[in-house]
């Protein structure tokens, strides 16, 4: 569903088309108004390397812990090495969306979700990678890793159910990009279980949840200890998704958390990345609603830097998915991140930094 600011955009954009001229991330954004004020935000300079330790005793052994950089309880390589490293030996489809989707399991065990090249635009699986990258990137952990793959279709075919196949076989050629036998796209590493967030009994994603959360998330009010952990991340979400421009999250079914209620996944991202730099009403309405944030995620969004960004997301064209992002699609996040950061900063301004970035 295409919204607000997102449509006039789009229109901008086609209008300058007809007059044979291109309009570049910052000209569309003007055409479509302004949601935020304030002075543009600068990206702060790099963070110097930490000085060298001193030289410990000879008889201290060093033994450095496995960095882990996410919620799903192993360091990402660790994560995404058996994907596609060994024979698929089941596949199945995932219902629930408009797009081809797939759950393909392996014979070394490992289970991942693929997303190949298809003809929905709303699927495009270098986006799921590039969301994972930027979730890296500002140290939030809550995207599953993803990577690139190529998988023959007669490998997929195989593996699926003998009453399946032909099914499948015809989904593959109707709706998926095949070249030369193979289809390419993403593998996301498979959360075993998952179910809908909730917060105090109430879907996350409708009407009685988002009052809830936008309530705790407004300068003063009080977080039950209870609330607090789930509440937090859905502050950070909305960060991400303002960013990322990810205008699917609060559509129906696309917040999920782990069976405990404690850790929410910030999974399906594949129709995020726009050109445009105030980004789609969806996100945009989610931001308005609340004034309190966490303080280091706000930080690192400050920090970004357009050169950090194209670093994280370079990837080899060994599965022919790259770039994972044009040019014109980088320099939009950090615009998005410009107009985020003045609303902060309006908050911070009228209410005090301290209430503002009141979440760690």
């Amino acid at each position: 569903m295409r919204l607000g600011t997102c449509i006039a955009l789009e229109l901008a954009v086609a209008a300058g088309a007809i007059g044979g001229l291109w309009f570049g991330v910052g000209q569309a954004t003007e055409l479509a108004g302004t949601y935020l004020t304030g002075s543009e935000a600068i990206a702060a300079t790099a963070v110097p390397n930490a000085a060298r330790p001193e030289r410990l005793p000879r008889s201290y052994l060093h033994v450095p812990q496995r960095p882990i950089e996410n919620v799903f309880g192993a360091p990402d390589g660790e994560l995404l090495a058996p994907l596609g490293a060994s024979k698929v030996t089941k596949i199945k489809l995932n219902h629930g969306g408009t797009s081809l989707s797939l759950r393909v399991d392996f014979a070394s065990g490992a289970r991942a979700a693929f997303k190949p090249e298809q003809i929905h635009p709303q699927s495009d699986p270098r986006r799921e990678i590039a969301a994972f990258r930027i979730d890296r990137l500002l140290g939030i952990g809550h995207v599953p890793p993803a990577t690139t793959t190529a998988i023959p279709v007669s490998e997929l075919l195989d593996a699926a159910e003998p009453s399946h196949r032909t099914y499948i076989a015809t989904r593959f050629q109707d709706e998926g990009i095949i070249r030369g036998g193979v289809l390419r796209g993403e593998l996301s590493w498979w959360i075993p279980e998952i179910k809908l967030a909730k917060l105090g009994g109430h879907r996350i994603d409708e009407r009685e949840g988002k009052e809830l959360w936008t309530s705790y998330l407004r300068v003063g009010a009080r977080i039950p200890d209870e609330a607090r952990g789930m509440v937090e991340q859905i502050a950070a979400v909305v960060l991400f998704d303002v960013l990322i421009d990810n205008p699917d999250r609060w559509s129906g079914s696309n917040t999920e958390m782990s069976p405990d209620g404690k850790t929410l996944f910030f999974m399906d991202n594949s129709m995020s990345f726009s050109i445009f730099g105030f980004g789609h009403e969806t996100n945009l309405g989610a931001l308005r609603r609340i004034q309190v944030f966490p303080r280091r995620l706000v930080a690192r969004i400050r920090a970004l830097t357009e050169d950090q960004i194209i670093d994280a997301l370079r990837c080899s064209n060994d599965h022919g998915l790259c770039p994972l992002l044009n040019p014109t699609e980088i320099h939009a996040i950090i615009v998005r991140r410009n107009n985020l950061l003045r609303y902060i900063d309006d908050l911070i301004a009228e209410l005090g930094e301290d209430a503002v970035l009141a979440l760690p």
